[in-house]
């Protein structure tokens, strides 16, 4: 059993200690955060029984104050594990990962730190094996996330040569109530991270992204634009997508018209928080001319990289040598269908 801590208990936080509590070959040994936030409140009231640190220790009487029960540091957590799971805001990381270091400890990073918190970007399904001898992981962001596992998809099958993003980007989690804009499309500079950042890890790819920031909560939708190295039709990309690993495809004739459709059907099946873990396709945006491809896809901005997060565990603590062994055993335990 992989012993893992997760540090920052927010939006994504939560979502990785849950996905690692489901892994019957880890053992979540605590989470850790600063302050009686509305995540860690609910863990207490929902009985998941997590323990639960501080990692400043004159914050802890605050946190007992509020009813939290403190198990203890971050040190002491550092001390019990083998591996964390950093899931702080932008900035923290960086910060952290000198503790991590003292403590001989290695960690996984989100997409917002910056890319100098680790030698590689990670998205399992591309460059799995670069993680194995690394300490410190930095995943890529949700939208490059969702990117990677359809152009890998693509790319295994036909050979992708060039790949053009245009991402319409929610503006704001649905807690972020500070966050604009209120009524407003906002367009980025170009290239965008997104592209770059997948030239990373898929270096033979020409990739260029554009963004746009729109008034939204539930995602990301991203109209792609791929060049393959051999002429494809549409069925046979539906086909890809349908073997492909953590994609799932929808149907807008059967009332999937938006991402807030899919969010819907999702809260109406029973699925905790509606998460989805999947990149979603829309069927009907699926369209194949010669070499070219064009489809659009949902990202579920808030459960998206929770898998990649596993795998990143599986890749450093030498878990698993091959990457579709690892995606298989984090999928089983998360439930994700092939």
């Amino acid at each position: 059993m992989v012993k893992v801590g997760v540090v920052g208990f927010g939006t994504i936080g939560e979502r990785i200690a849950d996905g690692i509590a489901k892994q019957k070959d880890m053992e979540l040994v605590g989470v850790v955060d600063v302050a009686p936030s509305l995540p860690v409140r609910a863990l207490v009231e929902s009985g998941r029984g997590y323990p639960i640190y501080c990692s400043l220790p004159e914050r802890i009487p605050t946190m007992e104050q509020a009813g939290i029960p403190i198990t203890g540091t971050l040190d002491d957590l550092l001390e019990q594990v083998d591996m964390v799971c950093d899931a702080t805001s932008p900035g923290i990381g960086m910060r952290n990962k000198e503790i991590y270091k003292k403590h001989g400890v290695p960690a996984t990073f989100q997409g917002g730190e910056k890319h100098e918190i680790s030698p590689i970007l990670f998205s399992s399904t591309a460059n799995y094996d670069a993680a194995k001898d690394i300490d410190y992981i930095k995943l890529v962001s949700c939208n490059t996330t969702g990117i990677v596992r359809t152009v890998v998809a693509m790319d295994d099958a036909f050979g992708v040569e060039k790949s053009v993003a245009t991402i319409v980007r929610r503006a704001a989690d649905p807690s972020e109530i500070h966050k604009g804009p209120i009524d407003a499309a906002i367009p980025s500079k170009v290239p965008a991270h997104q592209a770059t950042d997948l030239m990373r890890v898929l270096p033979h790819v020409d990739a260029m992204g554009f963004v746009i920031t729109v008034p939204t909560t539930h995602g990301h939708v991203i109209a792609m634009h791929v060049t393959l190295k051999s002429e494809i039709t549409t069925e046979n990309a539906l086909e890809v997508f349908r073997q492909g690993r953590r994609i799932c495809t929808f149907r807008m004739e059967d009332g999937f018209l938006s991402n807030t459709h899919i969010f819907d059907y999702l809260r109406d099946l029973g699925v905790p928080r509606a998460d989805m873990y999947e990149v979603g396709i829309w069927k009907e945006t699926v369209l194949a001319r010669g070499r070219d491809l064009y489809w659009i896809h949902n990202i579920p901005q808030e459960a998206i990289v929770i898998p990649e997060t596993i795998d990143a565990i599986r890749a450093r603590m030498g878990m698993q040598a091959d990457k579709w062994d690892a995606v298989d055993a984090t999928d089983r335990y998360l439930g994700i269908a092939k």
